[in-house]
């Protein structure tokens, strides 16, 4: 389990940072440190929140919760049946879990990391999650209903549906607007 965990986060930090410099270096990334984190299941997603350095880590039912400035875990949302992705929108001092398995968005308060609201969705299977920080919306990629489910990130309500003609997987927000996201099929 922790070995996955490890895994997880160098692939996830080193993906993210790495790209641009293939072209221009030959470096080697090793693994620098283990953070032991409590609980047993498997691991989906991590989420860095930069504002808070925060680290989230979905883990079965619950996310984790790592402070960065220590490398250890201060804290775990839980209440979910099957989590999946986790978003962060420090504008609104909220955070948006899917729950895949509910087929609801569980949303925190990112200083007490108490749930503040449980939002069901329409779609199936909820899988990634992002915040659009210039439209206040969180995007639900439902992998089992093909779209996304979208939910506005003040009223906490399911504002509408983006069909997507495919399978989604991962995805990313530009920060103005734009949500880029790869469909498996």
């Amino acid at each position: 389990m922790k070995a996955l965990l490890t895994k997880i986060i160098t692939f996830s930090l080193g993906m993210s940072s790495t790209f641009p410099l293939l072209a221009q270096s030959s470096e080697v990334y090793v693994l620098d440190k283990k953070i032991s984190l409590p609980g047993d299941g498997g691991y989906d997603y991590v989420s860095i929140d930069q504002v808070n350095q925060r680290l989230y880590v979905s883990h079965g039912t619950s996310v984790n919760v790592v402070d960065l400035n220590t490398d250890q875990a201060i804290g775990e949302i839980d209440g979910m049946q099957g989590n999946h992705g986790i978003a962060i929108a420090n504008d609104l001092n909220k955070g948006f879990v899917s729950d895949g398995r509910s087929n609801s968005v569980l949303v925190f308060d990112l200083t007490t990391l108490k749930t503040i609201s449980t939002v069901p969705v329409t779609g199936t299977g909820p899988d990634c999650i992002v915040y659009d920080p210039k439209s206040k919306q969180v995007f639900v990629f439902c992998g089992r209903s093909n779209n996304a489910s979208v939910v506005d990130a003040v009223s906490l309500k399911q504002v509408g549906t983006v069909d997507l003609g495919g399978g989604p997987e991962f995805a990313v927000a530009d920060g103005k607007g734009l949500i880029y996201n790869n469909l498996e099929d």
